[in-house]
């Protein structure tokens, strides 16, 4: 049987790198597109085929798509509107449509639990439903991954000695490792079950965010210190802080909006997420 190629797009990053190791591992052919074929290479390794390109230059795309059997969207805009609109929507958009130009088998895409037309409310939001719904009306077989939050944004919370909870997040989240993660996609090319579908993927447990970063600053030495997405929006004005007034507008999304969705069907077909938030803050 020929070994199947699948194409990561934003292979180098802290969700795409796990996904293109475990798809290695499981004995696919693996290409990364990167701007830099020199910087993917030192982070990845020997292994992979790496390709020069960018998923904005629709030529370059057509080009690294060729002989593939899948591409994995891997990318995230910000922190600005325009950012969000040019990655979450319109390079998803452009990507889909190189993909059914060249005539690859499927495209997988990472999104989030609580992205929907009744809650698209901000910059990111907006962007993400409009990326799923472009995927999705292209016509090429699609697997859509609305990831509840990661245990590995855990360590971007903290500055010196303090993990910040910005907010009231009050909602119970399943908190999942990008390593399940990365075995759920790889698992979905593995069955045709899992083409033209969305799935919800949940980790084992559910904690607040308050109470995820409790147990983390336990095995970190950090302590939890809280601050309002209000004032955080202040000081990201005051500052000019572009990056800090785009979190204060990410969480204050959080705040408002809870999982939704089941996990039944990915955890049936791709097997259940196992490492609890214990199990990471030991390993990490």
């Amino acid at each position: 049987m020929r070994q199947k190629t699948i194409l990561v797009i934003g292979g180098t990053g802290m969700l795409g790198k796990p996904v293109a190791q475990q798809l290695k591992a499981d004995g696919f052919s693996v290409r990364i597109l990167a701007r830099s074929v020199e910087k993917a290479r030192s982070l990845l390794g020997d292994g992979y085929e790496y390709v020069q390109g960018d998923y904005e230059d629709a030529e370059s795309l057509k080009s690294a798509m060729q002989g593939c059997d899948g591409v994995h969207i891997n990318i995230k805009g910000g922190p600005s509107e325009a950012d969000y609109d040019r990655a979450d929507h319109l390079g998803v958009k452009r990507i889909a449509e190189a993909a059914k130009t060249v005539g690859v088998g499927r495209v997988t895409l990472i999104s989030a639990y609580a992205v929907s037309l009744e809650k698209a409310d901000t910059p990111e939001s907006r962007s993400k439903v409009k990326g799923e719904a472009a995927l999705k009306s292209n016509g090429v077989p699609y697997t859509i991954f609305r990831a509840s939050w990661f245990m590995e944004t855990l360590p971007q919370f903290v500055q010196g000695k303090n993990i910040s909870l910005i907010g009231k997040q009050i909602h119970r989240l399943h908190w999942i490792a990008a390593e399940d993660y990365a075995r759920m996609v790889s698992k979905s090319y593995q069955t045709d079950e899992t083409l033209n579908k969305e799935f919800y993927i949940f980790g084992p447990e559910a904690h607040t965010m308050g109470e995820a970063m409790e147990i983390y600053a336990k095995y970190k030495g950090v302590k939890v210190s809280s601050i309002s997405t209000k004032m955080l929006s202040v000081l990201g004005l005051l500052t000019f802080n572009i990056e800090l007034k785009s979190l204060a507008i990410l969480m204050g999304y959080y705040e408002r909006h809870g999982e939704d969705g089941s996990p039944e069907e990915a955890n049936r077909l791709l097997g259940a997420p196992k490492v609890t938030l214990k199990e990471w803050c030991k390993k990490n």
